[in-house]
């Protein structure tokens, strides 16, 4: 998995290439620890490259909320296809995340 930050407007956005799993832990913690420098407080996940997410890529993105949270962060997912909401939906991960359709 690789990953761009992009600047649009007053959102931060991660632009994901690639599918998340265990091996995406270095580039997470990347991204966790931008987020306390970024001047935006509203970040987007880009997810409409993950074919799947696991329990491992499950646990990375609630990590990422964690440190969002901690730094007045709102974070929000956008462009998961139907087998990745359909992990996000089990995980109860609209309760923690903006799920954009």
């Amino acid at each position: 998995m690789e990953y761009s930050l992009l600047d649009e407007g007053n959102v931060k956005r991660v632009a994901f290439y690639g599918n998340i799993n265990s091996a995406s832990r270095p580039k997470i913690l990347e991204i966790a620890q931008a987020m306390p420098q970024a001047p935006r407080r509203e970040w987007i996940l880009d997810v409409d490259e993950f074919d799947y997410i696991d329990s491992s890529g499950l646990g990375m993105m609630l990590e990422l909320q964690e440190v969002a949270e901690r730094n007045g962060i709102t974070l929000s997912i956008r462009g998961a296809n139907a087998l990745v909401k359909r992990m996000f939906k089990l995980s109860r991960f609209e309760t923690l995340f903006n799920i954009i359709e």
